[in-house]
């Protein structure tokens, strides 16, 4: 759910370090997560340390980095953070937060999660985006994430207790998806959410993000994987116990 153009066309209003700017933009383009936080970091400013932690949440998106994913989450907050306290109102440093702490949610126990309020702080954040530019693509795929993700872990109890639901997040992803349509990954990530909970009743709404979100052409390295990633979901789409298998496995990872 990571909106390429977004994150770099915030990059460029940063001013000075011409050089630092375009090796972040490059390293980004082609799926150097790594070189693109280092780069960005660089800058020191609130847009370079925001556009940081939104590369290494691509890599987490697209990557099995394995016992490294925790460190990864953890180097992605702090950076939004830091952003943050450079300006408190830096809207694509506030989504990338959310979207890090959702990683560090998945990697605890729900209810520990949920005791340390780290899905309520992720949700608020996203919430506080949407108010002030309801048309923001990534922040509503991340919503949209936000409410499948609580029913992947704390099914019906979850729901209720955080006041979430199947049909919020499917609203929230049609919105991402009507304002960037280009983009496969909404529809990849709704595709997702919806098949680990293993529901017939969506089945055909899986099936038709998947084949649409094919049919779309990568802008950058980040859409690549994730075209790679339909590609491996398409295979699996006829055997339905092993779909949800698999999409509850890239939701751990």
């Amino acid at each position: 759910m990571v909106r390429t153009f977004a994150l770099l066309s915030f990059l460029f209003l940063a001013a000075p370090a011409q050089a630092d700017r375009a090796a972040a933009a490059a390293a980004y383009q082609q799926g150097d997560w790594e070189l693109a936080a280092y780069e960005a970091q660089r800058l020191e400013t609130a847009d370079g340390y925001a556009f940081a932690a939104g590369a290494l949440l691509a890599r987490l998106m697209v990557e099995d980095v394995g016992a490294d994913r925790e460190a990864l989450a953890e180097r992605a907050i702090d950076l939004a953070e830091y952003a943050l306290r450079l300006d408190e109102d830096h809207v694509e440093a506030r989504v990338s937060l959310a979207g890090a702490l959702g990683f560090r949610g998945r990697y605890m126990s729900g209810w520990r999660a949920y005791l340390t309020r780290v899905p309520q702080r992720g949700r608020n954040l996203l919430e506080d985006v949407v108010a002030r530019q309801p048309d923001n693509a990534r922040a509503l795929g991340m919503l949209g994430a936000w409410h499948l993700e609580v029913a992947r872990r704390g099914g019906s109890r979850g729901l209720r207790v955080l006041d979430a639901s199947v049909e919020a997040g499917m609203g929230y992803y049609s919105q991402a998806i009507a304002l960037d349509p280009a983009s496969p990954a909404p529809r990849y990530f709704a595709a997702l959410g919806l098949a680990a909970l293993d529901e017939p009743a969506y089945r055909v709404r899986i099936r038709e993000l998947v084949e649409t979100g094919r049919q779309l052409q990568p802008r950058d390295s980040f859409e690549a994987a994730i075209l790679g990633e339909l590609g491996e979901f398409a295979a699996r789409l006829d055997d339905h116990r092993l779909v949800s298998a698999w999409a509850d496995a890239r939701l751990q990872r």
